[in-house]
């Protein structure tokens, strides 16, 4: 016996030790990365600009995060998608049909962008822009080729009549272009920009450049449905300068933010609300809370983004530290499975013991009649004793308190048949 008690002992501390250790490592498992990496567009840009500021709201939930420029910024969506390049969000415009759309989730749309078109003074006053037709021969500069804003450029071109073979285009990073055209190197420039980003704010108040007004927006608009029509306010970059002299209207491209699909659901709703805090502000194009909002072309919804833009940040992420939100988060949907199952066979058993007490008591009543009706000298009534012997064939004696009664209640029956 005192042999058994110590290897009992070590048996339970090993169970101990197992269980302790299976749940540790489902606790690990299942804790999110810490490691953030946005694709942004080139360090002078907008995207770039908003980026940080994404950087700074994540980090303090505990994140560390690191934002990649990117020149050529149609590529971001195509890296995003890629898993050797370990990236995990970042900026897209028209992301619909995306070749890695399957790997990738739409956070949102967050803001409009305009098409800014600067044109060089001298330039406007021998040639007048009032179209991207008008366009046609003169010397532009646009972001890098493979850029978004020289992407969807090109496309309104194409509408235009415009291409490199009728008209001089040129494409520069983002600051070696606007300094080319500050220097007079261009008679126009364009650039899809954030209204309130300083560098287009530098070229409003710029006297050897004009903003430019262009006409059929509707239009456009109609045959690239990712773009749409805003109003830049009269005077928005200088009151006392009365820069822009007017409202103008300008074609604006909808920015969305796209993240790959494995991404765990807490640092997912960590990057929604940096969204929600960045953009819900009004700007000099958007109107207050009008973003982030959801995508309504994204080519696979994501019920998480869908459920944080009908309800917010569910209550165990937007509560608890993102450790232990993640462990309820991923196993509090099997522990309720278990709770119901568990719970549906305590009803079960519940009945059964109702059932047990139930033919416990008829079989009793049963007895007693039998036994009150022999000390008469009266047989039982045929019923009586068919209740006796179904209650003798649903009784089992294995089952507690059943034995002794189906014992008696069998030679009952036995000593009447045998009359």
């Amino acid at each position: 016996m005192r042999r058994i008690l110590p290897k009992v002992k070590h048996a339970r501390a090993w169970i101990t030790a197992s269980a302790l250790g299976v749940l540790l490592y489902a606790a690990f498992h299942v804790q999110p990365s810490r490691h953030i990496r946005i694709a942004a567009g080139p360090v002078d840009g907008s995207f770039y600009a908003t980026a940080l500021q994404y950087k700074a709201l994540i980090e303090r939930k505990g994140y560390r995060v690191d934002v990649v420029p990117f020149e050529n910024t149609n590529e971001i969506e195509a890296h995003v998608a890629d898993d050797r390049a370990h990236l995990d969000l970042g900026f897209v415009a028209d992301s619909r049909g995306s070749a890695g759309s399957a790997k990738l989730m739409s956070l949102g749309d967050i803001q409009l962008q305009p098409i800014f078109i600067f044109e060089n003074r001298h330039a406007a006053t021998a040639h007048a822009v009032r179209s991207f037709s008008d366009l046609r021969g003169l010397s532009l500069v646009l972001p890098p080729r493979n850029s978004l804003t020289s992407e969807t450029l090109l496309r309104v071109f194409a509408l235009s009549g415009i291409d490199t073979a009728n008209t001089g285009i040129t494409f520069l990073p983002l600051k070696d272009g606007i300094a080319g055209l500050e220097r007079g190197e261009f008679d126009a420039g364009l650039f899809i920009l954030g209204a309130d980003s300083d560098l287009v704010a530098n070229l409003a108040k710029d006297d050897d450049l004009v903003m430019v007004q262009i006409a059929q927006q509707d239009a456009i608009a109609a045959k690239l449905a990712y773009l749409s029509e805003v109003k830049l306010p009269e005077g928005v970059y200088d009151v006392s300068r009365d820069v822009p002299a007017h409202d103008v209207k300008l074609l604006a491209a909808t920015i969305s933010v796209v993240a790959r699909r494995d991404l765990p659901p807490a640092t997912v709703y960590a990057v929604l609300e940096a969204l929600r805090d960045v953009h819900r502000r009004r700007t000099y194009v958007n109107d207050a809370d009008a973003f982030p909002r959801d995508s309504d072309d994204a080519a696979q919804p994501e019920h998480l983004v869908d459920d944080f833009y009908r309800n917010g940040t569910p209550w165990i992420f937007a509560h608890l530290p993102v450790a232990i939100a993640s462990v309820v988060d991923a196993y509090l949907g099997p522990l309720l499975a278990l709770w119901v199952a568990t719970g549906a066979l305590n009803v079960v058993y519940e009945v059964e013991r109702v059932r047990l007490l139930l033919c416990l008591a008829l079989a009793h009543l049963a007895l007693w009649w039998i036994r009150r009706r022999r000390r008469k000298g009266v047989p039982p009534p045929h019923a009586l004793l068919a209740l006796a012997r179904k209650l003798a064939a649903v009784l089992t004696p294995d089952e507690r308190g059943a034995a002794r009664m189906l014992a008696e209640l069998r030679r009952a029956i036995g000593h009447e048949l045998g009359h």
